[in-house]
């Protein structure tokens, strides 16, 4: 997970300057999804946050994706084609990328890459201006046919909406950062809401990029937007998690709205802990590619056409694992 530059991007039109100014974000790489604080109450732990390998995990179409001894994150688009983020794959060639689904335990199933196409505007991950932060990996064999594929969501979001968020890689909680070491066997899940959307310079009335804080247990972290959707749910990205998706809810199902490629973090507070936050790449913009590069992905989605996502019993997100990890 990269991190952008402050005081750069062009907001949107409906975001203040000043207020995208104050953020200033700190350079560092991710790790993974983050848990909230082992002292409030509930008490929450990176264990609590794990979600089961099984097949009726909702999640089971995310998998790990394995770049020369690097953990990331991926999410299957198509039988044979798994979307991330253009940093994670970077210039590596096919033969040093896989992609690894826990569908019926861990690491069930590890399946080389054939094939990488990178967004063609990508031309390396820039601070000032992460557009374009999207690759597609074409698989050298079909996922199985048990594993959840997730169509691409056109759509707009509106400020507020909440995301699931899905990743592999170390983890931690909110009042020290990530502390614990990552795998490419765990997946961890949690919630937060989008705070902010950014637009490319050159189309300032198309949001491309959104952003989220991580809001502790009580108003004194909230940077942006409104505060916690709960101890146990609101979650932030980190390193590992690069790559992962930002899912909505339809009555459709599960429909992967964005991909997560940055984390941000104003003066005197580290990545990974309350106050700071992520973000990512909104996929409705270049949907279009998705579509030319995934043939037999769902069709996409335009409307979410079912009430907005409420926060969930920890129960209710995940599939519960039989140990902690």
């Amino acid at each position: 997970m990269r991190s952008g530059g402050g005081g750069v991007w062009r907001r949107a039109a409906s975001l203040a300057a000043a207020l995208l100014a104050s953020l200033a974000l700190a350079a560092t790489d991710a790790l993974a999804l983050l848990a909230g604080s082992a002292n409030a109450r509930p008490p929450d732990s990176p264990a609590r946050r794990v979600d089961a390998n099984v097949p009726g995990s909702p999640w089971a179409g995310v998998g790990s994706v394995s770049v020369r001894g690097g953990t990331y994150t991926g999410t299957l688009v198509s039988r044979t084609r798994v979307i991330t983020a253009a940093h994670v794959v970077g210039h590596a060639p096919p033969e040093d990328i896989v992609f690894n689904l826990n569908l019926t335990g861990d690491l069930s199933h590890r399946i080389p890459a054939r094939a990488v196409y990178r967004y063609p505007g990508y031309a390396g991950f820039d601070l000032r201006n992460p557009v374009h932060d999207l690759a597609v990996i074409e698989l050298a064999e079909p996922a199985p046919e048990d594993a959840p594929v997730y169509p691409v969501y056109r759509g707009g979001l509106a400020p507020g909406t909440v995301i699931v968020l899905v990743g592999y890689g170390a983890s931690g909680d909110g009042d020290h950062g990530a502390n614990v070491p990552g795998h490419p066997a765990v997946k961890r899940v949690g919630l937060n809401r989008v705070d902010q959307f950014d637009a490319h310079p050159l189309t300032p009335q198309r949001p491309r990029l959104y952003r989220f804080d991580f809001d502790g247990p009580d108003a004194s972290s909230n940077r942006v937007g409104g505060t916690t959707l709960g101890n146990t749910l609101e979650t932030s990205v980190a390193g590992g998690d690069s790559g992962s998706p930002a899912f909505v809810r339809s009555r459709r199902g599960w429909l992967i709205a964005g991909v997560n490629t940055f984390q941000w973090s104003p003066p005197g507070t580290m990545p990974g802990r309350f106050g700071s936050g992520g973000g990512g790449v909104l996929l409705a913009p270049y949907a279009d590619w998705i579509e030319a590069v995934a043939p037999g992905a769902p069709e996409a989605v335009w409307s979410l056409d079912a009430p907005a996502l409420e926060p969930a019993a920890p129960s209710e997100l995940h599939s519960q694992p039989s140990n902690g990890r």
